[in-house]
C-alpha cells in the first residue's frame, strides 16, 4: 500500500550529503524531467509581479521558466545547490535572494510570497506535511502553490516495479510511493488544477491553495 504522509526514512544528514554530491551533475541527471517541468510551468503561467519562492530549489532549473522580472527567492538545505541556483538567476538578470534553510522553519514572515514552487520536493522532504504548512504560513492570501512531482495516482495502487524499486530509490533519489492528496488534506490545501505530465504521466503538475 502506498502511504500518504510517510516521512522520508532517509536521515536529514544523508539527504543533504547525497544532494551535495549530486550538485555538479544534477542538471544532467534531471534533464528527463524538463519536458514535464516546462508543461507544468506553462499551465501555471506565473506572472512577473508574483513574489516567488522556489523551495528545494536545487540548481535553479525552475528559474529559466519564470519571467525575468520575477522577484525570486531560492531556498535549499544544501549550500552548493543554492550557489548554483543563485548563479543561474543572476545570469538571467533576475532580482534574487538565496537562503540555506529548512523547509519546516523558513526564515520569512507571513504573507511574504504570492507563488511557491514545490517541484521534485515533497517526495524528498523529511516532513512533507510540515513543509506544506510552513509554505501556507509564508504565502499571501490568494497565493498559489505549484507542485510538480511523482505521486501514486488517486484510485490506483503502485505497480510491482514501483514497489520493488522504492527501497533503493528512497536511499538515493526519493520516495516512489507518496500520495499527494492525503498530504494536501492534512495540511488543509485545496487543489485548483491537476494534470499528468512528463515521463509518460509518471509525474503530475498540481496548482493548490491553502483552504
Amino acid at each position: 500500500q502506498a502511504t500518504a504522509m510517510r516521512p522520508n526514512k532517509v536521515p536529514s544528514w544523508w539527504n543533504r550529503a547525497r544532494y551535495r554530491a549530486y550538485a555538479p551533475v544534477y542538471d544532467w541527471l534531471a534533464w528527463p524531467l524538463e519536458p514535464g517541468r516546462r508543461e507544468a510551468m506553462e499551465a501555471l503561467a506565473p506572472r512577473p509581479s508574483e513574489r516567488t519562492l522556489v523551495l528545494g530549489c536545487g540548481t535553479g532549473l525552475d528559474v529559466r521558466h519564470l519571467p525575468v522580472e520575477t522577484p525570486v527567492t531560492l531556498v535549499d538545505a544544501v549550500p552548493s545547490m543554492v550557489r548554483r541556483a543563485r548563479r543561474r538567476a543572476a545570469a538571467r538578470g533576475m532580482t534574487e535572494r538565496a537562503r540555506v534553510a529548512d523547509a519546516r522553519a523558513l526564515p520569512f514572515g507571513q504573507n511574504a510570497f504570492d507563488l511557491v514552487l514545490l517541484h521534485s520536493f515533497l517526495s524528498v522532504a523529511a516532513a512533507p506535511v510540515a513543509a506544506l504548512r510552513e509554505t501556507a504560513r509564508v504565502l499571501a492570501p490568494g497565493g498559489r502553490v505549484s507542485i510538480y512531482d511523482k505521486f501514486v495516482p488517486v484510485g490506483t495502487q503502485p505497480s510491482w516495479l514501483r514497489r520493488a524499486l522504492n527501497p533503493l530509490a528512497q536511499l538515493f533519489v526519493s520516495d516512489f510511493l507518496c500520495r499527494l492528496e492525503p498530504m494536501l488534506a492534512a495540511a488543509e490545501y485545496e487543489k485548483e488544477a491537476h494534470r499528468r505530465v512528463g515521463l509518460a504521466g509518471v509525474y503530475s503538475a498540481t496548482i493548490a491553495r491553502p483552504a
